[in-house]
């Protein structure tokens, strides 16, 4: 998903709130029906007027429309609540309000009784509203959604027999509903189109599968990924340290670093967007899982991918041959690209920022390459993490062919031959970590903020991971200012766990920057003195057959969601306002 996709799928996120619960809803309707029938219904021509005619015309058939639609909508395969649905008919009752009050002062101010007949044409807007809702919410089907959208309309109709049997309100109400089903159709149809032409889905299941996850955490969205999705094999980076064998304490894992080539996307918990921690928590030690070359072409389709990532990390952990030896950590600058790399008996982990530079993704095909020419160089394995580590929200990804992307690929290739030059030393590592201290709502996933220190030739490098999506302009360098360390870099998981209701939600945009710079020199010292001699591997295996978006599907779905977004809206107030002209043209004739 691309970072427009983003965008305009968490512009959804404004029009959500917290469905408030039947026993509040409920209550509600039936007092402002009894306040309505005192205060502003005006039956006139000898009908009864005051709180009776509120509760029987607009009370009573909200709360009974309220308590029957969920299980009805389910009964024709919808998705409902109670606590929808009676948010549903109190919105409907709201409308009926609304027009019989405005029918009530211009019944007053020109002594022409037309009360009932605004209250016959709430009753049609009120059965438009609630099939557009359950279109959206339930299922996308007009068909199966006619029977729970008409209920408080059918029910208000019902009870409007007790007040008067004159056919033609009757006419006018049939003939107003029969125009909104025909508008409802057609803006079900325009807005399904362009989804179901790129993609054979419905965009009104797109909209429903958002709104489940973002207020029930549904991972509905993950049907609508997977039938876009494609097979790749995925290379997975596996760097491990573990105590050395020669002590008297027993071969275990000190600290992993896990680097899948993929993006951890595309939002909360659906796909890969919580892929740091489900890899983490699945070997022992303090895992580390930073962001890799990858742009949301390479989210994964569906969190039932992961393992085939995590079995890859198993199978690399399972062949890995260890060394005793590194290397100091080097850093080489080229225009705005910065990378800090350090070796691992003949292998290399490079890291590449272009702070203070705001900077997005990297494409696949730029840290491939830039991996290859690392290997061209001699280093037996590479890996290339971007640090993601610098964001104002407007910035741009790295594409093959740019000016930056060449200026990665070459700074890798001279910092790899650098480090092969070095002098190679015993390795030292001490961790340390953070639990989360902050809400996935205030930009930081539950992985916390893992801090990796190594020691080679009295040199103390330190690697600090932040799970969260990027980081505000500015924090990384304050960060490592304050560090007792010869060399430092500052990461993020690019975790887009934190991305549900925004699609900018960067590490220290909510956060207190004084407190988490603090917090990681505190958990740096922690590593510090945790340092132990060690011996280290690294290994790349393949991740065949992970489910993927794929490339340039992304771009599809963005323009895609962009049709729907930019034209929808017009399209359905046009729908809306030409059923109100007919029904008020109907109304006028059988009047």
């Amino acid at each position: 998903m691309t970072k427009e996709i983003e965008e305009r799928t968490a512009d959804l996120s404004k029009y959500l709130f917290k469905m408030p619960k039947w026993t509040r809803s409920l209550p509600f309707l039936l007092v402002f029906s009894i306040i309505l029938g005192m205060g502003t219904l005006r039956l006139g021509h000898g009908w009864p007027e005051g709180a009776n005619a509120g509760l029987m015309l607009i009370g009573i058939p909200s709360v009974i429309s309220a308590l029957i639609t969920a299980p009805v909508a389910r009964w024709f395969g919808g998705a409902m609540t109670l606590n929808r649905s009676s948010f549903l008919s109190l919105v409907g009752a709201i409308i009926i309000g609304v027009f019989c009050g405005v029918g009530a002062l211009f019944s007053v101010l020109f002594n022409f009784p037309i009360t009932l007949s605004a209250y016959v044409m709430a009753l049609g807007i009120v059965f438009a509203t609630r099939m557009l809702i359950l279109l959206a919410v339930s299922n996308n089907s007009v068909g199966k959604m006619i029977t729970p959208a008409s209920l408080q309309t059918l029910l208000g109709g019902a009870f409007l027999s007790l007040y008067t049997q004159s056919p033609e309100y009757y006419i006018n109400l049939i003939a107003g509903c029969v125009i909104f089903v025909f508008a409802c159709h057609l803006f079900v149809r325009y807005v399904d189109a362009p989804m179901k032409k790129s993609f054979g889905v419905s965009g009104l299941d797109f909209i429903k599968s958002y709104i489940s996850h973002a207020t029930d955490g549904s991972s509905e969205m993950e049907k609508f990924f997977k039938k876009m999705g494609e097979s790749a094999d995925i290379p997975v980076t596996v760097l491990n340290f573990r105590r050395c064998s020669i002590c008297d304490m027993p071969n275990e894992n000190k600290a992993m670093f896990v680097i899948p080539i993929v993006h951890p996307g595309p939002m909360g918990e659906i796909g890969g967007g919580n892929l740091p921690a489900r890899v983490a928590e699945s070997f022992d030690g303090l895992v580390f899982v930073p962001h890799s070359t990858a742009y949301h072409d390479f989210n994964l389709v569906s969190a039932s991918e992961i393992p085939k990532i995590i079995s890859a990390a198993e199978r690399a952990l399972g062949r890995m041959k260890y060394v005793k030896y590194g290397t100091k950590s080097t850093r080489i600058k080229r225009n705005d690209t910065h990378i800090l790399g350090q070796r691992f008996g003949d292998s290399v982990l490079l890291m590449v920022t272009h702070s203070p530079v705001p900077a997005d993704d990297i494409e696949f095909a730029v840290g491939l390459t830039a991996i290859a020419e690392a290997r061209v160089k001699g280093a037996m394995y590479a890996a290339l993490i971007d640090a993601h580590n610098c964001s104002d929200g407007g910035s741009k990804v790295i594409t093959p062919g740019s000016r930056t992307s060449y200026d990665i690929i070459k700074a890798s290739s001279d910092v790899t031959e650098e480090l092969l030059s070095h002098q190679p030393g015993d390795i030292r590592i001490g961790v340390s970590k953070r639990d989360a201290m902050y809400s996935r709502e205030a930009g930081m996933g539950p992985l916390g903020i893992r801090v990796a220190v190594i020691e080679v030739l009295g040199q103390r490098t330190a690697y600090v991971l932040i799970d969260g999506n990027n980081m505000v302009v500015g924090l990384r360098e304050a960060i490592i200012e304050t560090l007792p360390v010869d060399e430092a870099e500052v990461m993020t998981t690019d975790s887009h766990v934190v991305n549900v209701t925004s699609s900018r939600n960067f590490v220290g945009m909510k956060i207190d920057h004084d407190e988490l710079i603090d917090t990681v020199r505190e958990i740096v010292n922690e590593a510090v003195a945790d340092l132990e001699t060690v011996e280290v591997g690294m290994t790349t295996e393949f991740a065949e057959g992970v489910i993927i978006f794929g490339s340039y599907r992304t771009a599809q779905l963005a323009s895609t969601i962009n049709a729907i977004m930019a034209m929808g809206g017009a399209f359905a107030i046009s729908i809306i306002l030409l059923a109100l002209v007919l029904a008020v043209v109907v109304f006028t004739m059988t009047a």
